[in-house]
């Protein structure tokens, strides 16, 4: 297994999370990419952001920041990590594209489509706080944020996860709401 500094783990989120709105723009522009993506994309990010930007406003309270970010500006490192969500989501797409054959689950509700994004979200969450963790962050046990398993001493505590549990239905509903008008 590849393990990664914190360094090296901050540079990649900074640079792929910081190009993803320049590349799809790129990529739209030239016709690579469809106004749905586009949409897609920009739906995620406003997700994203209705849990990255309370972090941000928590703190200390909540978790803490281990790396200094390369952008140090309100904020910046929020936004950012809201453009990776993004792109969590739309690998969740990606897998429901490929699993259910058809893209009718962004127009008409499909329950296997949601069940898709719920179980890759959680995934994902897991396995990016499994390597983040310790690294990048620590988010903070207590009372509303037990931890829930330790790996290899680290600490998984619950909020994050439930997030992702949560956040997947968010996004689906959205894009049924704004695909749909």
């Amino acid at each position: 297994m590849i393990s990664l500094t914190a360094n090296q783990i901050m540079w990649t989120a900074f640079i792929v999370g910081s190009s993803s709105p320049i590349i799809f723009f790129l990529l739209y522009k030239l016709g690579y990419v469809s106004k749905k993506i586009i949409t897609l994309f920009i739906i995620g990010i406003c997700v994203g952001l209705t849990w990255e930007i309370p972090f941000a406003l928590a703190g200390d309270s909540f978790h803490l920041i281990l790396v200094d970010w390369p952008i140090d500006l309100p904020l910046v490192r929020n936004i950012n990590y809201a453009f990776l969500d993004s792109l969590i989501f739309l690998i969740g797409i990606f897998l429901c594209n490929k699993i259910l054959k058809s893209d009718s689950y962004l127009y008409t509700f499909n329950s296997n489509a949601l069940l898709i994004m719920i179980i890759w979200g959680s995934i994902s969450e897991f396995l990016v706080d499994l390597n983040c963790s310790g690294k990048l962050w620590i988010f903070l046990e207590n009372w509303y944020n037990p931890v829930f398993i330790s790996i290899s001493g680290k600490d998984m505590t619950l909020i994050p996860q439930l997030i992702w549990l949560i956040a997947p239905i968010v996004y689906y509903l959205s894009i049924l709401r704004f695909l749909n008008k």
